[in-house]
């Protein structure tokens, strides 16, 4: 693996007043200054853990000279892969108060630390579960703890979101959205970003289909569709919002899109879940669904993709050779990554992941880079530019499922190539498991500093 690209270090927690200001990172294997990484886990991957209570589980790593609680977050997890809400009215298999198989585990990357020693002591009444042993390019191995039984709890908040005016707020962006429609983005600033305003003008997601023809195509987009909540949890580490919407054409329901939006603390993700009724797959002719971000006025930024190789679109208002052929050489499920560069310390990096059922769907980039197109919504004129994913066509399955990250950074740095800086800030580091048996004392450790 490639060594992940050092992200400037913060030069103070400017959120004070809204977020825990975290402690200073340690000097350990495994911690790259201003690492925000989280990670993820399945509890069928973290041994003696699965089963479990989740709300007795709990995080330790090596700090101070002790076993320290550190941030972590659990979410229960349903059908189709997403974090499971009752109102959602989605299926879970098993107790949802228990630990158990899909349910994941998230941990920060910045909060993996050095190995406890062999002489390691823990509270009498807490349970020690597992060692997780985390490697990846950046050093280590570093280790964390997983234990039950330690009502002590680290209060460091990574993310605020506040669902009812739609602001999120992390020590690295701040995303404004309608709060009464999650795919009408307003606003989006970025640390260190050298730029005026926003960076985007919106999020747009696009339904489109010949209704019994190709001839009688309709579209539907942020406003029609108009997602509504089912269900939200904001924890430290990452908010989760479930929102449904009934797809309608012709005045008639044809289609229920679940969409699931994840914030963290350096990034966005999109998950689209919907169970395809036989009836509109054998009434809708050349469906698509796209999903794209619109830049605001990003011009001199450059465009590169998985398959564009040598080939870099520069904005400038207008589509020329070099572009129209980066959208010919198109992208496909397997090679889907976007990297989009505002040339003034911001980057966006987007990737799409699908599940196999979907590899065999033609995948199209959407790219435009037009002063004077109008493709609503929007909020300032123009698509400066408009980049993202088409999905063309329906799976085998009767399920369509895909996921956008939009992973959110500075610079690439002079010593990487786009495809080093994508396969380092995609790549999941390897995870040991092994049974963990400290000694106990009857006095409780140090509670965690601030």
């Amino acid at each position: 693996m490639m060594p992940l690209p050092r992200i400037p270090a913060l030069v103070s927690c400017t959120l004070a007043a809204v977020l825990v200001c975290p402690p200073a990172l340690a000097d350990v294997p495994g911690v790259v200054p201003g690492d925000f990484r989280i990670f993820e886990y399945r509890a069928s991957e973290l041994g003696a853990a699965a089963g479990r209570p989740a709300a007795a589980i709990s995080v330790l790593s090596w700090q101070d000279g002790a076993l320290q609680p550190v941030s972590f977050q659990i979410d229960a997890i349903g059908e189709a892969d997403l974090v499971w809400f009752p109102e959602s009215g989605l299926a879970r298999d098993g107790d949802p108060a228990h630990f158990l198989g899909d349910d994941r585990l998230l941990i920060r990357a910045a909060d993996v630390g050095p190995r406890a020693p062999a002489d390691a002591t823990l509270p009498a009444e807490v349970i020690p579960l597992a060692e997780l042993a985390i490697e990846d390019a950046t050093g280590g191995p570093g280790y964390v703890y997983l234990v039950e039984g330690d009502a002590r709890r680290n209060p460091a908040r990574y993310i605020e979101h506040d669902i009812e005016t739609g602001i999120t707020r992390t020590q690295r962006y701040q995303l404004h959205v309608d709060p009464d429609n999650e795919l009408n983005w307003r606003y989006l600033g970025y640390t260190g970003y050298q730029g005026e305003g926003s960076i985007i003008d919106t999020l747009k997601m696009r339904m489109s289909g010949g209704f019994l023809s190709r001839r009688a195509r309709m579209t539907l987009d942020n406003t029609n569709l108009r997602p509504q909540l089912a269900g939200s949890k904001v924890g430290p580490l990452r908010s989760v919002m479930h929102l449904e919407t009934r797809v309608v054409l012709g005045g008639v329901p044809v289609m229920r899109l679940q969409v699931q939006a994840h914030r963290y603390p350096d990034h966005y993700e999109a998950h689209s879940y919907a169970r395809i009724p036989t009836l509109y797959r054998n009434t809708l002719r050349d469906p698509e669904v796209a999903v794209s971000i619109d830049g605001n006025a990003q011009y001199g930024a450059t465009v590169q993709t998985a398959r564009g190789k040598e080939l870099r679109g520069l904005v400038d208002g207008r589509m020329d050779a070099e572009e129209k052929q980066l959208v010919e050489r198109g992208l496909t499920t397997t090679d889907s990554w976007i990297l989009f560069d505002s040339q003034r310390d911001f980057i966006l990096l987007a990737d799409l992941d699908v599940p196999d059922a979907l590899h065999d769907i033609p995948l199209a980039l959407v790219y435009q880079d037009d002063d004077q197109l109008e493709v609503k919504p929007e909020q300032f004129p123009g698509q400066l530019p408009n980049i993202g994913y088409a999905l063309r066509g329906w799976p085998p399955e009767r399920e369509l499922r895909f996921a956008v990250r939009l992973l959110f950074g500075n610079a690439i740095g002079e010593d990487y190539t786009p495809e080093q800086y994508v396969a380092a800030r995609t790549a999941r580091p390897s995870l040991t498991v092994t049974p963990w048996s400290p000694s106990h004392s009857s006095q409780s450790a140090a509670q965690p500093g601030h």
